[in-house]
């Protein structure tokens, strides 16, 4: 075979991304312990985790949002809706609301919480709400951060250990607290931070050999993470509103969402009536001032009739003064309207007036339209209000909101201004006729003039109190009826806890699950970066040359174990290969054979010698060169002499016969190195070397060459191109991968002729896939060498 044609025939490298299921299983069942420590220790946390993790519960409480009022409707009982209570408001806001800083951190302020305490339960501390051992008072004028633990260990009844490390931000800057004291029981504890004194809420002796900590509360974070960790749900064809939350300490959150409620409920029913509690307070303002006037005017009437002794008027008389105050409380009640107008007008578009909004029938204002206008104003300031503590300007509810709101000011302005057109004509219309009836007036006499006048003054001015206060009567009714329209379904408790059980079973899978996870990625990722040939599959995905056979593991300290251990795995390994070198001799001339390795200590001249053994006990005669004139080894393997060899025959200095030593084993014989030379390469190279083989193949059935590493000199590419089969040794564990791309190239330049692999040093106690096959079929899997 010339170097030509095996630069043609050296066939591509396939390449196959798909995973090797079977080599995996085999890689990692190599590796056993590493999985039975993983798991050990996986299960190991699992079980500790189901031991000492708290149970952790699902905390709920449903509303119903009916989207109608229940309380009492004036509008139909007076004739005139003065409620403007924010009706059919959406469950999207109401979620909103329910979800916004304002009314959660005013629940957590309502609840009154100083700070959250745990107790160490082995190595996870557990929070112990409503079982806290100490009550802790705090000093108001210290600083007592929030946001660091601080660590309690009681010593004895008397005594405790207090101590804090760490980091917390005082004034916007970062603040290292570190400290380590002993403490009494009942006696402040104060320090440059901290100001608190601890009283134990039981016996102090029980309390020994356990581990406290606790930290102040800071109710901005305490209510940014209520607002995170609290889950507000609702279907989509339902009117039900669901808060829940998980904890491991369910009474606290059982506290707070019953407070929340609460609390939007208050605020709910704030905002509901907030049109009903203007129009009061503007009664009573309006009382205030009438009432005075009231009596004053009473006391004038009484005091003019006594001193004048008049007790009734004349019929005329009687006739001009009801005329008269007949047109004053019509023009009173145009004045009273027109102030209105004109006091709405100035407060449409100013989002800070919109809770001086009063509705119109309080001051007797009867326009449907009007009504209907103001009230719905008063409902988008209202649902505006609402949003407005959780949306931001940006917010597109937001921005409609305040458009519709902007179309309903624009129609009631549009709407005053015919209003106070028409009051202003109406007011005129009675000044005319009120002083084309005074002019009557003064042909009375004088006295009657007076008395007409100031009791005229005193009836209409207690017409005015007295329909102001059916007023009040009819919004105290309706403020006493008003209930908000959204119901408690099931409020947060104790007995409709859900527990999310843990699953032991499932914990402790998932443990194990994780424990053969981690080796078995650690194993995976260690063999990606491995370059050693570990498997046989690693050489045969890298090269497409032919693996003569698989030497297994010597245990024994001779090198000549064909012939030491007849029986052993290692020795059928080389009948195997014996068997294989038939099918790679085409004709009787093809004899030489030789040995070569990329670099040292990979088993080339153990394999040369036990070859050339075996190929011996065959009754094939055969001869082994010692071709590694650098660091020669044969002679010391056959316990021969290496003073005269090869380089002395290369070297001119020496015949045939003088360098062939016999062994002991029959049939074989051996050409040592000789002494090193200076030159190796250029003896080789010399044409005593080609005749040298061509002597010995007419004498011997096999050559055996042990040449030289021939990634560190050439001797061994020198003298591949004598040889009829040259067999690259690779050893298990040491041998590189990237060391069939060097004998690759080696081959497809042609370099050398017809070259082939032998896998060296296979551990049996191992699972080696892809090598045992040979082994059980020669002696079952109980032998061991």
């Amino acid at each position: 075979m010339t170097a030509n044609n095996n630069h043609q025939q050296f066939p591509a490298i396939e390449q196959n991304d798909e995973i090797d299921i079977k080599r995996l299983l085999y890689l990692l069942l190599s590796k056993w312990y590493w999985l039975l420590i993983g798991l050990l220790l996986g299960a190991s946390m699992a079980y500790l985790v189901v031991k000492f993790t708290p149970a952790n519960y699902l905390v709920d409480t449903s509303l119903l949002v009916t989207n109608e009022s229940k309380g009492l409707n004036v509008e139909n009982i007076f004739m005139e809706n003065m409620m403007g209570n924010a009706a059919k408001v959406t469950l999207q806001n109401e979620v909103e609301f329910l979800n916004s800083f304002t009314l959660n951190y005013q629940a957590v302020d309502n609840l009154n919480w100083q700070t959250f305490w745990q107790k160490k339960n082995l190595v996870i501390w557990n929070g112990i709400y409503l079982d806290e051992p100490f009550i802790l008072n705090k000093s108001g004028e210290a600083l007592n951060p929030s946001g660091i633990s601080v660590y309690i260990t009681p010593l004895s009844e008397t005594q405790y250990k207090v101590k804090a490390d760490g980091e917390v931000k005082i004034n916007n800057r970062p603040v290292k607290i570190k400290f380590d004291e002993t403490a009494s029981y009942n006696q402040p504890f104060s320090n440059q931070y901290f100001n608190f004194t601890l009283t134990p809420q039981e016996t102090p002796g029980e309390l020994l050999g356990e581990s406290y900590r606790f930290s102040f509360i800071d109710k901005s974070k305490l209510t940014t993470n209520y607002i995170n960790k609290v889950s507000t749900e609702f279907g989509k064809d339902s009117e039900v509103i669901k808060l829940s939350v998980e904890s491991t300490e369910p009474m606290r959150e059982i506290h707070f969402l019953n407070e929340l409620v609460r609390v939007y409920l208050e605020l709910k029913l704030s905002l509901q009536t907030q049109t009903q509690k203007r129009s009061l307070e503007f009664i009573d303002s309006q009382l205030s001032g009438i009432s005075s006037d009231l009596s004053e005017a009473e006391n004038t009437f009484t005091e003019f009739r006594s001193k004048n002794q008049i007790i009734d008027l004349s019929s005329q008389g009687s006739l001009i003064m009801e005329q008269l105050k007949e047109i004053e409380q019509e023009k009173s009640q145009l004045q009273m309207q027109l102030d209105y107008f004109k006091n709405l007008q100035r407060y449409l578009g100013n989002i800070q007036s919109a809770d001086q909004l009063v509705a119109p029938s309080v001051v007797g204002i009867t326009d449907a339209t009007l009504n209907a206008l103001v009230l719905k104003l008063s409902e988008l300031y209202s649902r505006r209000k609402v949003l407005a503590f959780s949306a931001r300007e940006n917010n597109p509810s937001l921005i409609l909101l305040n458009q519709e709101i902007e179309q309903v000011n624009e129609q009631v302005r549009e709407m005053l201004v015919n209003l106070i057109d028409n009051t202003e004509l109406s007011v005129n219309t009675l000044d005319r006729r009120y002083r084309r009836i005074n002019k009557q007036l003064n042909n009375m006499p004088e006295q009657e003039q007076q008395l007409i006048n100031i009791q005229r003054q005193y009836e209409l001015t207690n017409e005015i109190y007295t329909y102001l206060l059916q007023r009040r009567a009819e919004l105290e009714i309706a403020l006493a009826a008003a209930v908000v329209d959204i119901h408690i379904i099931d409020p947060a408790q104790f007995e409709r806890l859900v527990p999310l059980n843990k699953n032991s079973i499932l914990i402790l899978l998932i443990g194990a699950f994780l424990g053969l996870l981690l080796p078995g990625v650690l194993i995976m990722v260690f063999d990606f970066f491995d370059n050693s040939i570990h498997l046989q599959e690693d050489i045969e995905k890298l090269t497409p040359l032919t693996i003569l056979g698989n030497v297994f593991h010597s245990s024994g300290k001779s090198e000549l174990v064909v012939v030491e251990h007849p029986t052993a795995p290692i020795t059928e390994s080389y009948r195997t290969i014996r068997t294989n070198l038939q099918y790679k001799f085409t004709n009787k001339d093809q004899k030489i054979i030789g040995l070569h390795s990329v670099q040292p200590a990979e088993g080339k001249s153990f394999n040369a010698t036990n070859l050339a053994c075996i190929l011996a006990m065959n009754d094939r005669k055969t001869v082994l060169i010692g071709a590694d004139m650098r660091k020669p080894r044969l002679h010391r393997i056959f316990n021969l002499t290496n003073k005269i060899g090869l380089s002395n025959y290369l070297a001119g200095q020496s015949d045939l016969e003088a360098i062939i030593q016999q062994s002991e084993i029959e049939n074989l014989s051996l050409i040592v190195s000789g002494p090193v030379p200076p030159n190796p390469a250029e003896l080789i190279e010399r044409p005593a070397f080609v005749q040298l083989l061509e002597k010995l193949k007419a004498e011997y059935d096999y050559v055996i060459i042990d040449n030289a590493p021939v990634s560190r000199v050439t001797d061994g590419l020198i003298t591949s191109k004598h040889s009829d089969l040259n067999l690259f040794v690779l050893r298990y564990g040491v041998s590189k991968k990237d060391q069939l791309k060097y004998i690759n190239d080696i081959a497809k330049q042609g370099v050398m002729n017809n070259p082939a692999l032998i896998i060296n040093d296979i551990k049996l106690h191992r699972l080696s896939y892809g090598y045992s096959y040979s082994y059980q079929y020669a002696y079952g899997k109980g032998y061991t060498d």
